[in-house]
């Protein structure tokens, strides 16, 4: 026999009793989108660490360089390779900066806030719909792998994808969505990142 979700248990219900739904009809804005991909990309993913391996092999070499500085072309090598190691960082984090731009702007987001979809959270798990309630599709609480709560959003994750939640969009508030949240899930799968 199958475990019973944390959510059902903490919360027995009679049958006249009316499930609580908490609605998020998410509008997202450029700001909200490029702090979620840099949050995801640095953090989440932690895809910071190569560049800043190289910085530090490349400021390291250059350190050597110069500590050999009266040999001939030990100042000239240790300069080159302190401004690479330099550069190719701050090059690829400027083109990093550059993609998020470009597709905030396909997704028109520079222009104003998107409608972007709408998330009913339940005790018996989440209904997600891309085209404004017209068609819903059913997730689990088994299938979300992590949730971040920062200060003002909350990044809900269910595999590779993420659902951007802005707490001012949530309409029963952000406090019972994130009530709800540590009662349908396991403690590890929540990251609250809001300075206390």
């Amino acid at each position: 026999m199958p475990p019973v979700p944390a959510c059902r248990a903490a919360a027995p219900r009679s049958r006249t009793m009316k499930q609580l739904s908490i609605y998020v009809p998410v509008q997202i804005r450029a700001a909200d989108f490029r702090s979620f991909a840099l949050f995801d990309t640095f953090r989440h993913k932690g895809l910071w660490r190569r560049p800043a391996l190289f910085l530090a092999i490349m400021g390291v070499s250059a350190i050597l360089c110069y500590s050999r500085y009266p040999q001939e072309g030990a100042l000239l090598l240790g300069t080159i390779l302190a401004v690479l190691g330099l550069a190719l960082p701050l090059i690829w984090y400027l083109s990093y900066e550059h993609s998020i731009r470009t597709q905030s702007k396909k997704m028109g987001l520079l222009k104003g806030p998107r409608r972007a979809y709408t998330l009913i959270f339940q005790d018996d798990g989440i209904q997600v719909s891309p085209d404004q309630g017209k068609t819903f599709t059913p997730l689990s609480w088994d299938q979300v792998t992590g949730v971040y709560r920062r200060s003002g959003i909350t990044y809900l994750y269910v595999g590779d994808h993420a659902y951007l939640l802005p707490h001012s969009q949530a309409r029963e508030g952000a406090g019972p969505l994130w009530d709800m949240m540590k009662r349908c899930l396991p403690a590890g799968k929540l990251h609250d990142l809001n300075p206390s």
